[in-house]
């Protein structure tokens, strides 16, 4: 009788969906693609701020860039994507970056009390 019972308990599975199997895959494919759209939406829209940041610039702005260095654009060139920037003031030290290292322009603070000579 036991026998039977384990004959019995151990017998055919019902069958399964095959597509059960995978559920889970499809489910991780589906996180990693909308991850992916987020992450491309994200990208594009820093894509565009930089772009018009670097649409705005003259000569005169004073910038920073990637690296942390603060200078003063005194030519750009906007085709080759380049500028010369004024390192240092007092010593005239020019340098040539590319627009793409530009990380912030700063705003200068323009005094509306003119000066009396």
């Amino acid at each position: 009788m036991n026998t039977l019972l384990t004959i019995l308990a151990e017998g055919e599975q019902p069958a399964q969906n095959p597509i059960a199997g995978f559920a889970p895959m499809i489910l991780i494919v589906l996180i990693f693609v909308v991850f992916m759209f987020f992450m491309r939406r994200s990208q594009k829209r820093q894509e565009e701020t930089h772009r018009k940041m670097v649409e705005d610039l003259e000569k005169g702005t004073r910038v920073m860039l990637n690296s942390g260095l603060i200078a003063r654009i005194e030519k750009i060139d906007k085709e080759a994507q380049e500028a010369k920037l004024l390192v240092d003031e007092e010593k005239k030290v020019h340098s040539t970056y590319s627009l793409l290292a530009i990380a912030k322009v700063f705003e200068e603070k323009k005094s509306s009390v003119k000066k009396e000579d």
